[in-house]
């Protein structure tokens, strides 16, 4: 698992772009979108991928999220900045009932904040490793059920794991690795930054296994 800071995007080189993405970048109007494009380009440019790897690819507010697995297995990945948004009229459009009434019981701006990205990254992950339309995914994968217990729900019988981490305060990243059967290279992650490489260990915010032993996967 890579992250690239906002800094990757001086490292961007245009030149090394295929035909396809090079029409990608000068589409690009804004200033914000230019700096994700940069930030995620430049670290796809810096991590080697073997021809044996799968790989998930996320930007926002100029990170970069970068996911590598070995073919066996699928990965998604999402990253996103804390933004203020209106949380509960997002919700009651995109996520289920059920989790739209959970946020709509939070009453800290805080706690409302924090779930509705944690949702939302976990649902974006799961869409990207389950190849799912994002629409499928933001209904299909819920994590609050009709009693509003906090319960991870998703459409698959493969084996998964999911870990939302806080590289920074205001950032969410979650990663989501599904395999065919258990692997107990699901109980590790190695995570990096760059383009100062180091390894670095996030605050994990949520972990959770198809695997785990409560039943419906709480958190």
């Amino acid at each position: 698992m890579w992250l690239a800071t906002p800094e990757a995007a001086g490292l961007f080189d245009p030149s090394r772009l295929d035909n396809l993405d090079r029409a990608i970048w000068t589409a690009i109007q804004t200033r914000r979108r230019q700096v994700d494009w940069a930030s995620s380009r430049a670290l796809l440019n810096a991590v080697p991928n073997g021809g044996d790897q799968h790989r998930s690819l996320s930007h926002s507010h100029g990170f970069a999220a970068l996911a590598l697995v070995p073919s066996a297995g699928e990965v998604g990945v999402d990253v996103e900045w804390l933004a203020l948004r209106d949380f509960k009229g997002m919700a009651g459009i995109a996520y289920s009932d059920a989790e739209s009434d959970y946020l709509e019981s939070l009453e800290e701006p805080e706690d409302l904040c924090a779930t509705f990205y944690l949702l939302w990254t976990l649902k974006e992950a799961f869409a990207k490793a389950l190849g799912l339309h994002l629409a499928d995914a933001l209904r299909q994968c819920c994590f609050v059920d009709s009693y509003g217990t906090r319960r991870a729900e998703v459409p698959t019988t493969q084996s998964w794991r999911a870990t939302v981490f806080a590289p920074r305060p205001q950032l969410r990243l979650a990663v989501v690795r599904t395999h065919k059967q258990a692997d107990p290279a699901f109980d590790t992650i190695g995570t990096m930054e760059w383009p100062r490489p180091r390894t670095q260990e996030w605050p994990v915010v949520l972990d959770l296994a198809s695997n785990d032993s409560h039943a419906g996967h709480a958190w």
